[in-house]
């Protein structure tokens, strides 16, 4: 029963993952589509393709995500493998702490 009440955890925040903005998404910035590829830099995306001053580096507030299938599905699909891959088993026999609390994977 335990398991399955992660599982489920697991699902909701892969979910949330569907509606951010995650690195291979495609994103509109101004007027253009272009792939996020790296995402390091504070409030920043990289963007493919994008030739500015800044070798495509962009303020994440000034993209907005392309809602579209691939998108949807491929942020699900991310967020899912990143938490059964890392979190899912120590959830599971743990739960969770007080320190996983304060990381930034929500």
């Amino acid at each position: 029963m335990k398991s399955f009440y992660w599982y489920c955890f697991v699902l909701w925040l892969s979910f949330k993952w569907c509606f951010r903005i995650n690195l291979g998404d495609c994103v509109w910035y101004e007027r253009g589509k272009y792939i996020v590829v790296n995402g390091v830099r504070s409030d920043s995306w990289r963007l493919s393709g994008l030739q500015n001053c800044d070798a495509g580096w962009v303020s994440r507030s000034s993209c907005r995500k392309v809602l579209s299938p691939r998108n949807i599905v491929g942020s699900f699909s991310s967020g899912y493998h990143f938490y059964m891959g890392y979190w899912y088993q120590i959830w599971k026999s743990e739960g969770i702490k007080p320190w996983m609390r304060k990381c930034e994977i929500w």
